[in-house]
C-alpha cells in the first residue's frame, strides 16, 4: 500500500485516485461524509452505532446486515463506526470473505469453522486468557470430532508448533488455520469435514458458542464483547450467500456474538430464497444523494457536491488538478451518480487521458461515458426497455433482469424515501436513449 499523499498536480493524481485503496479512520484520505450529508439520506454509521452500542432493552447480541453495492464505502463506514464503538466495548474481528472461503463452493458449516478459527487467531491480539481446560475442549473438538484420525495426524505433522504443546494457543491457532485452509478447495479433507460438521448444525453452533462464551468471559472485566465482521461478503456469489447464510439464518442467529454481515442489494430486492431483511436487521448503504425523487436528471444537490469536494480534497489539490473546480466537482458527482468508487474511477480516467494538463469538464464527461460503456456492456438487448421503466418509476422488482442490473451496479440505490435510478453512464448510452424514444412513441 502506497503512502497516502496529497497530489500536487494532475501527474501525481493517478495513484491518489486509486478506487480500490483501503481507507480507514485516521488515514489522511479519510473523509467522514456523514458530517456533510443529511442523516435521512446517508445516516449509515449512525444507524450502525445505534444497533451495536449498548442501550435499554438491547439483546445481548445482535446480527446486522450492511447492504450496498461494492464500492459505495461500506467497509470505511463500518470501520469508522466500529472504531468509535470500541470505546463502548465492541471488539471487532474482521473476516475477509473473499479470502476465507472457496468462491465457487462454500456452505454453512464452512462459515462456522471460519468464525471459530478467526476467534482463536485473534485471542492473542485481544489479550484474552482462556484456561487450559477450555482450550483442551476446543482442541478435542477440532482434532477428534471434525477430522479422521489419519487427517488429524497429517495436519499435526505439518505444523511447526510442537505436538507437546498441543493445548497451547499457538498450537490451536495453527491447527485451526490448517483445518480451514482445507475448506478452500475440493479435497478429501473438506469432504470429510463437511460430512462430520453438517450432520448436526445445532450442535455445530453449540460448539462455537462454547468458545465464544469462554472469550466473552475473558473480556467481561473490560465490559467488552466481540463483533464478527464478514467483510466483502457482497462480492461473493449470490447463490452461495443465500445457501450458506440467508437460508440458514435461524442457525446463524444462535451464535452468541455480535455480527456484521455485508450483503449485495440483490439479496434483499431480488432474493433467491430469503430476503436479507427477513433474516437479519439490515441497514442500507446508498450512494451519495446527488438527487432526490422528482429532481431533474442533470441536477446535483449541493450537499452531495460538497461531499465529493471534501473527499477529493483529501487526496489532491483541487485547483492544481481541475481547471474549474466547482464545475468539475459537479460533473464528477453527476456522472458517478453518487457512487464513490465510480467517481474515483471517472476522475482517474480523466487524469490518465490528459495529464500533465489539468482536467476539464469535457474530460470528465468523456470518462463518464467510458464508464457508462462498461456498465452498459453487461446488459442484454431486452434489458433496455426495463431500464427505461426503472428510470421512470424509480422502482425495482424481483426479476432476473433487475437482479442482474443490481449485481452490475447498472441500477443505483438512493435513500431518504428509498428509490432507484439507472446509472447516469447507462442513461447516456445511445441504446438506452433509443429505448427511451421508443417508449415515448408507444
Amino acid at each position: 500500500m502506497g503512502e497516502h499523499i496529497q497530489a500536487r498536480n494532475a501527474s501525481e493524481a493517478y495513484w491518489t485516485l486509486d478506487p480500490y485503496a483501503v481507507v480507514q479512520p485516521g488515514d489522511p484520505w479519510f473523509a467522514n461524509l456523514e458530517t456533510i450529508v443529511p442523516r435521512e439520506h446517508y445516516g449509515v454509521a449512525h444507524r450502525l452505532k445505534k444497533q451495536l452500542s449498548a442501550g435499554p432493552g438491547r439483546p445481548d447480541f445482535v446480527h446486522v446486515g450492511l447492504m450496498g453495492h461494492a464500492g459505495v464505502g461500506k467497509t470505511t463506514l463500518a470501520r469508522n463506526a466500529l472504531a468509535e464503538l470500541s470505546r463502548d466495548g465492541i471488539a471487532p474481528i474482521y473476516i475477509n470473505s473473499l479470502e476465507a472461503f472457496d468462491q465457487s463452493d462454500y456452505v454453512f458449516s464452512d462459515l462456522m469453522l471460519v468464525v471459530a478459527e478467526s476467534i482463536i487467531r485473534h485471542l492473542a491480539a485481544l489479550d484474552v486468557d482462556i484456561d487450559h481446560e477450555r482450550l483442551e475442549t476446543v482442541r478435542q473438538w477440532f482434532a477428534d470430532e471434525v477430522l479422521f484420525e489419519t487427517h488429524r495426524d497429517q495436519i499435526i505433522g505439518s505444523l511447526e508448533v510442537s505436538a507437546e504443546a498441543n493445548t497451547s494457543l499457538p498450537f490451536l491457532a495453527a491447527f485451526a488455520a490448517k483445518l480451514t485452509a482445507a475448506l478452500k478447495s475440493d479435497n478429501e479433507y473438506r469432504r470429510e469435514i463437511r460430512r462430520r460438521t453438517q450432520r448436526d448444525p445445532i450442535d455445530l453452533v453449540r460448539r462455537i458458542n462454547l468458545l465464544l462464551d469462554a472469550v466473552h468471559e475473558g473480556l467481561a472485566p473490560r465490559k467488552a464483547k466481540l463483533c464478527v465482521v464478514f467483510d466483502n461478503l457482497e462480492k461473493t456469489k449470490l447463490e452461495l450467500v443465500d445457501r450458506a447464510l440467508l437460508a440458514r439464518s435461524d442457525e446463524f442467529r444462535r451464535l452468541r456474538t455480535n455480527a456484521l454481515l455485508f450483503f449485495n442489494p440483490a439479496c434483499e430486492y431480488s432474493p433467491l430464497s430469503t430476503p436479507a431483511s427477513r433474516a437479519f436487521e439490515c441497514i442500507n448503504v446508498p450512494v451519495l444523494p446527488v438527487r432526490h425523487p422528482g429532481d431533474p436528471a442533470e441536477l446535483v444537490r449541493p450537499e452531495a457536491a460538497k461531499a465529493v469536494e471534501i473527499l477529493l480534497s483529501k487526496r489532491l489539490l483541487l485547483d492544481a488538478v481541475f481547471t474549474d473546480v466547482p464545475a468539475c466537482i459537479h460533473a464528477l458527482a453527476h456522472w458517478s451518480g453518487g457512487h464513490i468508487r465510480d467517481m474515483l474511477m471517472i476522475a482517474r480516467r480523466a487524469v490518465e487521458n490528459v495529464e500533465p494538463e489539468p482536467v476539464t469538464v469535457v474530460d470528465i464527461e468523456k470518462a463518464g461515458r467510458w464508464l457508462g460503456g462498461r456498465r452498459t456492456s453487461s446488459l442484454r438487448p431486452e434489458d433496455f426497455a426495463r431500464a427505461v421503466a426503472i428510470h421512470r418509476t424509480n422502482r425495482i422488482l424481483d426479476t432476473d433482469q433487475d437482479r442482474r442490473m443490481l449485481k452490475n451496479s447498472c441500477v443505483l440505490p438512493y435513500d431518504g424515501t428509498e428509490w432507484w435510478d439507472m446509472h447516469p453512464g447507462v442513461r447516456a448510452d445511445e441504446l438506452f436513449r433509443q429505448a427511451l424514444r421508443e417508449a415515448d412513441q408507444a
